[in-house]
């Protein structure tokens, strides 16, 4: 029994440990711009998230300019990096630049 209590107390303080180890990144869109959606599944050493603009606070709404936007946050809550849609409404960014930035500010924190 004590076996088991180790175990399971070795394997949820690893999975803390790295969750700490991970930056947020966040998908802003509209709900009427879904046809555009950035499908951000994969990245590795990031929380992902996606959010309707719509839903968020009048403070949010106001300092998206253009949609779509993924904002990469540090681990102290503050924007790092962010990709924004040009004028077709599209972030032509790829995955692995992302992936790059993510690691990029994770080395450098």
């Amino acid at each position: 029994m004590r076996k088991i209590i180790f175990t399971i107390l070795m394997l949820l303080s690893f999975f803390l440990a790295s969750a700490q180890d991970r930056l947020t990144v966040i998908h802003f869109n509209y709900k009427w711009n879904t046809k555009n959606d950035y499908n951000l599944r994969g990245l590795k050493h990031a929380k992902i998230q996606y959010a309707f603009l719509e839903d968020q606070p009048e403070e949010i709404r106001q300092s998206i300019k253009a949609v779509p936007v993924i904002v990469i946050l540090g681990k102290d809550g503050k924007v790092k990096m962010q990709y924004t849609a040009d004028i077709s409404f599209k972030i032509h960014a790829t995955k692995e630049e992302i992936q790059s930035a993510v690691n990029r500010i994770l080395i450098n924190q």
